[in-house]
């Protein structure tokens, strides 16, 4: 396991305890406001709606405990019935919130929720089919300045090298895969719509892949940050070496 990538995901694991704690104070709190004024209405009534704040916070925290454990083992602990999802949903915002408090800028909250992704990703491997694998990069990848604009197909590059387009075709011809470039997430959900894929390996900024990890639930993505040696959203890179070893365990089930 990678110890660099294995440090980077403690930090959404802390905010994420943190925030199933401060969601339980709130609940709590909010229901002793409420409940003699619901049990004075019916008691059955107000029965049930205790009932359904406990139930939906211990699923929450059994959903963050399969999180954390299947996280840090990369072993499979999780249910298919969306708590991953769930629990996500629910504790992200928190999540943001308290890195905020804690001095964190949002991006890095972001990159270490796409670690913890990322780990998920490789936990399941037994459950990821490779028969549409698609590989999904931002449009910033390719040269500013170039002419031949590849988001509408990318076999209008003319595979001169000023960017990393031709390498990446290279790769999804290798290794017979699908390939679409996006300008945004609109375009990119799209994408997966026409495609169907039953994986993802995304390319883009911390903000893009947190969004597009949860906007194709439940398809697999593994997400890969890319390189801003000139800023965000122009002339971007990516690391190749690893963009083809996420490929191969895609394939083969190991790194």
């Amino acid at each position: 396991m990678d110890s660099y990538s294995n440090n980077k995901k403690w930090i959404f694991i802390f905010l994420s305890i943190l925030s199933l704690l401060v969601l339980i104070l709130f609940v709590s709190i909010f229901w002793y406001l409420i409940s003699p004024r619901i049990y004075s209405l019916n008691r059955y009534l107000g029965i049930g709606i205790q009932l359904i704040f406990i139930l939906s916070l211990l699923m929450v925290t059994g959903g963050l405990f399969l999180i954390i454990l299947s996280a840090i083992t990369e072993k499979d602990f999780l249910f298919p019935y969306g708590e991953k999802q769930i629990t996500l949903k629910i504790l992200f915002p928190i999540n943001l919130f308290l890195g905020k408090i804690f001095g964190w800028p949002k991006d890095k909250v972001r990159e270490s929720f796409v670690e913890v992704n990322n780990s998920l990703f490789k936990a399941t491997r037994k459950k990821i089919k490779k028969e549409r694998v698609l590989i999904l990069l931002s449009h910033c990848i390719q040269n500013f300045d170039c002419s031949h604009k590849v988001t509408a197909n990318y076999d209008n590059c003319k595979r001169c090298g000023k960017c990393l387009i031709s390498d990446i075709i290279e790769l999804k011809e290798k290794y017979n895969l699908s390939l679409s470039i996006a300008t945004g997430g609109t375009l990119a959900r799209k994408v997966v719509v026409e495609y169907h894929p039953t994986a993802i390996v995304a390319v883009a900024c911390e903000r893009d892949l947190t969004s597009g990890i949860q906007d194709v639930y439940p398809i697999p993505v593994y997400g890969v940050l890319n390189q801003r040696p000139f800023g965000p959203c122009v002339n971007t890179k990516v690391d190749l070496n690893k963009l083809e070893q996420i490929i191969k365990f895609i394939q083969n089930g190991r790194l």
